[in-house]
């Protein structure tokens, strides 16, 4: 005979997350991991890691995505964001597919 008590399993959140209208952020031709975007009214938001964002106008955007690159690449054990002292790249390089019609 087993002596086993069933236990009620715990019912998932009623909360429903996403879906998601992010992009992706190229610095310097390069898609930065972790950092994506997204726009605002008249701001453009930087999310890094899914969990910290901040809005900025789209001038100062730019620079605060190249910080945020930097920062990330030299947090991953690089020198900075084109280093490829490693194995692999920090981001790869992103290409520009134009169709044409």
């Amino acid at each position: 005979m087993i002596n086993v008590t069933a236990l009620e399993q715990p019912k998932p959140p009623r909360v429903l997350i996403g879906p998601f209208e992010t992009y992706r952020v190229q610095v310097d031709g390069r898609i930065i991991p972790r950092l994506t975007g997204y726009r605002e009214g008249d701001k453009i938001a930087l999310v890094v890691d899914g969990r910290f964002s901040a809005s900025f106008r789209e001038d100062d955007a730019q620079q605060a995505a190249w910080l945020i690159a930097q920062a990330l690449a030299i947090g991953a054990g690089y020198s900075h964001l084109g280093a490829e002292n490693k194995d692999q790249p920090f981001a790869p390089q992103g290409a520009e597919i134009k169709l044409e019609k």
